[in-house]
């Protein structure tokens, strides 16, 4: 969360299939992904659990040029990178699934091109990463989260529904995921995010805990509204792609799948 964008695009007129291919197993094809309009570095690293260092490692590219629509990009194929293939069982949820196979609903979501609150249909095939060996393996504790969640949102003035959406979009209430650029947590905070709370929003020291986490980003959160002056667009936006991006750019194209999946979501809880 709150990560800045590193990348400029320059549009072409090419926006093709998303996937030329993924791997199912250790040892398959390579990953490769077609960049479309709107499409950056920051963006593309996040949805496929990578980093803006390694895409730019494998595809020798500058980390801070120009990324264009059209070309194809090598995503990570090894370990944590490369994907397989799950049959949707009766009463699942991708919150449910994310949390099992140490993920998040966003992530899910992307990969498989799919409302991340829409209906999930038992017997539906997903594409999902394979999980490290550090995943968690047990259901997290969602209805002390999600009581958590709804504590610090009343103490910052932030709407229920809009918390408990944001933090389903980042973790699946898994307060154990960790990405590979850092972002801990229920509410997935980035290290500067957190330095930013202690010493701007709150004050003093937070706890690294599950607790402290939330505490961040519904911090967080709260400036983001007052900021964009109650735009929820904007604020879920500049959480997602950084709040200078989002004062800049507006809502980026890759930003939009996030911005539509938490309102819509938000929308259902209301």
């Amino acid at each position: 969360m709150g990560k800045e964008i590193r990348t400029r695009v320059a549009v072409a007129a090419l926006a093709a299939a998303t996937f030329v291919g993924f791997a199912a197993a250790p040892g398959a094809a390579a990953i490769r992904y077609r960049v479309r309009p709107g499409d950056t570095l920051t963006g593309i690293s996040k949805a496929h659990g990578t980093t803006i260092g390694e895409l730019a490692r494998l595809n020798r590219l500058d980390p801070d040029g120009i990324l264009f629509a059209g070309m194809l990009i090598r995503l990570p194929d090894s370990g944590q990178g490369s994907l397989v293939s799950y049959r949707v069982q009766p009463g699942d949820t991708l919150s449910g699934i994310a949390v099992r196979w140490g993920t998040s609903v966003l992530r899910i979501a992307q990969l498989n091109r799919i409302d991340p609150a829409g209906l999930l249909l038992a017997g539906k095939s997903l594409v999902l990463p394979r999980p490290a060996a550090t995943a968690t393996t047990g259901p997290a504790d969602t209805l002390g989260i999600r009581a958590a969640v709804v504590r610090w949102a009343d103490h910052y003035a932030v709407d229920r529904a809009l918390a408990l959406s944001v933090a389903w979009m980042e973790s699946g209430y898994q307060p154990g995921l960790t990405s590979p650029d850092g972002a801990w947590g229920v509410m997935q905070v980035m290290p500067a995010t957190w330095a930013y709370a202690e010493d701007v929003l709150v004050g003093r020291p937070i706890p690294r805990t599950t607790d402290g986490g939330i505490r961040v980003g519904m911090a967080y959160l709260h400036h983001l509204l007052r900021v964009f002056c109650g735009d929820r667009r904007l604020t879920l936006a500049a959480y997602y792609q950084g709040e200078a991006s989002a004062r800049v750019n507006g809502v980026l194209p890759s930003s939009r799948f996030y911005v539509d999946g938490i309102l819509s979501h938000a929308a259902q809880l209301s």
